[in-house]
């Protein structure tokens, strides 16, 4: 009978420590994305950028300029153990600009950015901020940035992770012979 109660005992208890490294790796490491970007080419480095956020419902043509692209995003990052409790890092789309390879060039070149960011009745980072030393769970609100040449034979994607925004990309597929894109009317 003691053997049946040891292992009623410290099944469960070995199964939460064999589960719990996997749990917490995944919780830690985990990435989603939020932005896919496709860019054409308009003219010597100049370029039209097609930006799809939202689950990638949402989409967007900016013209960027430069040699790169940037996106910038405003992040509110949990404290380790909120994000082992469920609470995933929150961030808000900022911008979405052009740059160039070399500082002398940023500075002599033109630029432009793009305003991203959507405003909501409820701004969680600003409500975070504002309970201060009340607000156990908030580790950091900073702002957070990826960039990559532009090159248009590929498409990039843009990840949030617990820390900040990140990119990878693929190569473009091409349009098979003899089919049409589907026009947007």
């Amino acid at each position: 009978i003691l053997s049946l109660l040891a292992v009623v005992l410290f099944g469960p208890l070995s199964l939460v420590f064999l589960t719990a490294p996997v749990y917490t790796y995944d919780r830690v490491s985990a990435e989603t994305l939020i932005a896919e970007l496709r860019f054409d080419a308009m003219g010597e480095r100049q370029y039209l950028a097609q930006l799809r956020t939202g689950g990638r419902c949402s989409e967007g043509t900016f013209v960027v300029l430069g040699d790169q692209w940037r996106v910038d995003a405003e992040f509110l990052k949990w404290k380790y153990w909120a994000l082992l409790l469920g609470l995933d890092s929150q961030y808000r789309l900022d911008r979405l600009e052009g740059r160039y390879r070399t500082a002398a060039e940023q500075n002599s070149q033109p630029g432009l950015a793009h305003d991203l960011s959507e405003r909501t009745a409820v701004d969680v980072v600003e409500l975070a901020e504002s309970l201060g030393s009340w607000n156990f769970l908030l580790d950091a609100t900073y702002g957070s940035s990826t960039y990559q040449d532009i090159d248009p034979g590929n498409v990039y994607y843009v990840y949030r992770t617990t820390t900040g925004i990140i990119t990878r990309h693929q190569p473009r597929p091409t349009q098979p012979a003899g089919q049409e894109a589907l026009a947007n009317t």
